[in-house]
């Protein structure tokens, strides 16, 4: 047995220094099916349909994910025009070089057919790019063929020369180099228009998907009422915005994620209990936090003295008034919206001796300090 059984592949050295070995190996296989072969001129060009199986059978040290990355990288490069998707072992594979057909090509040697591309066939050696470097038009063609306006590509070369002039770098194929640039702008833009279009206004009827609740309730450990009490805020704030958005969600964990911080860092500040001053005023966090639950500030305000006179009188030692009042503010705002839509059940529910007094003793302790703040949250009598 021979210890050279097969055809040898050949390759060009130049070719092989300008695009890389695997490459300059794929041209040359591609080129020899074409030459071989009966190729059908269309378009200008020489395309051929071979099967995948037969090139895994000539490149047997590549699997098909290999054939694949190359045949798609000399796509980019310019090299190849490829009309399947990409390559796939068991289907048909149709390609073609990209250089124009003419009447003296089909016989010329594989390194004039694979040249990297057509604005650089007359170099031999990497250069810089220059000033007036403009795409030729076998370019724009193979842009073309993804979908690419010539106006949205044509937009791009100023920009283009700018950045590689400025940089200074010589390469073998501006063209190649070119193609790669325009395809990453569009794709970008195509992006951006597919986000856009799915962007919409913040609605009065939204709602946190189950995937944010799980998130802010279970991963992040925050509170479930405190999450649920802030959603009428967040709707009103984006609502008077006038905001589009296609991620509500994403903003609403954000948000909830920060007002707890403030939240948190608010009560752990205060844990000494002591009796109330007779100038206390709640922090401005206080105020934040019922404006989340849509309580009015002033009408917060306005039961400060009142707040202050009756844990003046009890002699109770405290150790967050804040929170404290934050429950008592709510307490008296579901009282007196209650009171205005059914004043028989809400009789007798909106003072402060009833609210703090004897239901409350009955029920709880009278000092904070001996509740946490998972059971100060989880108190919704201010709701009922």
């Amino acid at each position: 047995m021979s210890l050279i059984p097969e055809k040898p592949l050949i390759f060009y050295p130049q070719l092989a220094a300008a695009l890389g070995l695997e490459e300059a190996v794929m041209v040359q296989a591609l080129k020899e099916f074409i030459d071989l072969g009966e190729p059908e001129a269309q378009g200008g060009f020489l395309w051929i349909e071979l099967s995948g199986d037969k090139l895994l059978q000539l490149l047997p040290f590549w699997l098909e994910h290999d054939i694949q990355r190359i045949t798609t990288r000399l796509r980019e490069q310019g090299i190849l025009l490829i009309a399947s998707t990409s390559f796939r072992q068991g289907e048909r594979f149709r390609y073609a070089i990209n250089e124009q057909y003419g009447p003296a090509s089909h016989t010329q040697p594989a390194i004039r057919a694979a040249q990297p591309a057509p604005t650089d066939r007359t170099q031999n050696r990497a250069q810089p790019i220059p000033q007036q470097w403009h795409p030729e038009r076998d370019v724009l063609a193979q842009l073309a063929q993804y979908g690419i306006p010539e106006d949205f590509a044509l937009e791009q070369v100023g920009e283009f020369v700018t950045y590689w002039s400025e940089r200074n770098e010589p390469r073998y194929s501006w063209g190649s180099r070119y193609l790669k640039h325009v395809l990453r702008l569009w794709r970008n833009q195509e992006t951006h228009v597919a986000r856009k279009s799915q962007e919409v206004v913040m609605q009065e009827s939204w709602q946190p998907s189950m995937d944010a609740f799980d998130i802010l309730t279970v991963q992040a450990g925050i509170n479930r009422n405190f999450v649920e009490d802030s959603i009428p805020e967040f709707i009103l704030y984006y609502k008077e915005l006038g905001t589009r958005s296609s991620t509500w969600n994403s903003r609403f964990v954000q948000h909830i994620k920060r007002q707890w911080a403030r939240y948190t860092h608010t009560l752990q500040m205060d844990t000494e209990p002591r009796p109330i001053s007779d100038n206390w005023q709640p922090d401005e966090t206080v105020y934040d936090i019922l404006a989340m639950a849509n309580i009015d500030r002033q009408f917060a305000q306005n039961l400060v003295a009142e707040f202050i006179m009756y844990w003046k009188d009890s002699g109770h030692l405290v150790n967050s008034w804040n929170t404290k009042f934050l429950q008592y503010t709510k307490k008296q705002w579901a009282s007196t919206h209650n009171h205005l839509n059914n004043p028989a059940a809400a009789s007798g529910t909106n003072t402060m001796t009833h609210s703090h007094g004897s239901q409350q003793r009955s029920h709880q302790p009278s000092s904070t300090r001996h509740r946490n703040l998972a059971e100060e949250l989880s108190d919704r009598s201010w709701a009922n």
